[in-house]
């Protein structure tokens, strides 16, 4: 008899075993008369992964539910830490967001801001580190490490759910780079105003190999302008602004407006994807959030305190452990909190031209969103 043929109703622990024991877990049942070591509870933890069952008292059960699927082996790790929110919460867009390719195409940061991973404002500060420091006065060093920080923490628990989702046979993903081309109209009007009027078409497709090689090529010439030696200083270092200069400017040579990564993720069963989604038992999506933004803001503070207790010196650009939390902590609220306004009003980089240059965007396939 195998786990799929359990009814609901009373029964011995006997006959539970009997019928649904491995043949290490009857042969050792059969022998004491009971359950010994770990095996009681290594054959109810798998059993609870296909009803629910009640511990009547003097070796009796009753199987109160079965369910339409087994929950997932791996059921216990999506419950763990902040993936009890973000995998319900990818389940949820997966659900309800996927196109008749079963597929939903979007790159990490639009991940981390669908799930409620991060606010409107994480892209803002993150690519206006400079504006962001004069107006709240924290060091750009902490404001560049606080960042480096979140980017490695998002895409760690994020494709760790994406992760235990395959293993859980819901769903398949990959990666996928895709390339942004611009292409201008060629008709230029320059107005009293100073202001540059022209029409912009973006193209986005997915990169091919000469693509990817052109990209590499890119990224090599902007380290080796830049004395960059290794990836993180591309992206969390002073030397990250000419970094990303240099790279488009080697870019636009073949009219490439952006490269970035995306997660393409399929469902395989829909139905047991929401069967999987229903067993988490949200009573609120709302208040889920608030208790995933609490415990990721926590996650990162606390990271930080630890980092700075071990090697205070490394810090030094902050006074004491105090500002260095501080500021992670402030950073927490306005990038990650998904009731902060938007900041775009207070968060604006510094405009180096002397005129404006309004570019009438069409036809776009897609949009950078990426961290």
């Amino acid at each position: 008899m195998t786990f799929e043929n359990i009814k609901t109703g009373i029964i011995s622990e006997k006959q539970l075993v009997k019928y649904f024991g491995t043949p290490a877990q009857k042969k050792s049942y059969s022998e004491n008369g009971r359950f010994i070591g770990g095996y009681k509870k290594k054959f109810f933890d798998k059993l609870k992964r296909y009803c629910e069952i009640e511990d009547l008292g003097d070796r009796k059960y009753k199987i109160t539910k079965v369910y339409k699927f087994p929950l997932p082996a791996n059921f216990n790790k999506m419950n763990s830490s902040i993936y009890k929110y973000i995998v319900p919460l990818i389940l949820s867009m997966l659900t309800k967001g996927h196109d008749e390719s079963r597929k939903v195409d979007i790159t990490v940061g639009k991940w981390a801001r669908e799930i409620k991973m991060v606010n409107k404002n994480y892209n803002l500060m993150k690519y206006n580190q400079e504006a962001v420091s004069e107006e709240f006065e924290y060091p750009t060093k902490a404001i560049a490490e606080f960042y480096e920080k979140s980017d490695d923490m998002i895409n760690y628990y994020i494709t760790n759910a994406l992760d235990y989702l395959k293993s859980a046979g819901l769903i398949i993903w990959r990666d996928v780079y895709k390339i942004v081309t611009e292409e201008s109209s060629g008709t230029v009007h320059l107005d009293h105003k100073g202001e540059v009027h022209t029409e912009v078409t973006l193209t986005t497709k997915q990169a091919s190999q000469d693509d990817m090689d052109y990209y590499a090529a890119c990224i090599k010439i902007a380290d080796e302008e830049n004395n960059i030696t290794n990836a993180s200083d591309r992206y969390y270092s002073k030397k990250a602004k000419r970094f990303q200069s240099i790279l488009s400017r080697e870019l636009y040579k073949r009219g490439i407006k952006n490269v970035y990564k995306t997660y393409e993720a399929y469902y395989i069963n829909l139905d047991k994807c929401k069967f999987i989604l229903d067993a988490f038992q949200i009573k609120s999506m709302e208040s889920l959030i608030e208790s995933f933004n609490s415990e990721f803001e926590s996650m990162i503070v606390e990271n930080a305190k630890k980092r700075y207790k071990k090697i205070p010196s490394k810090y030094s650009y902050c006074k004491d452990d105090e500002i260095y939390s501080i500021c992670f902590s402030g950073m927490c609220d306005m990038t990650i909190n998904h009731k902060t306004d938007y900041l775009g009003e207070r968060i604006k980089p510094k405009k180096t031209e002397n005129y404006k240059l309004d570019a009438q965007v069409k036809n776009i396939s897609e949009v950078n969103d990426g961290l």
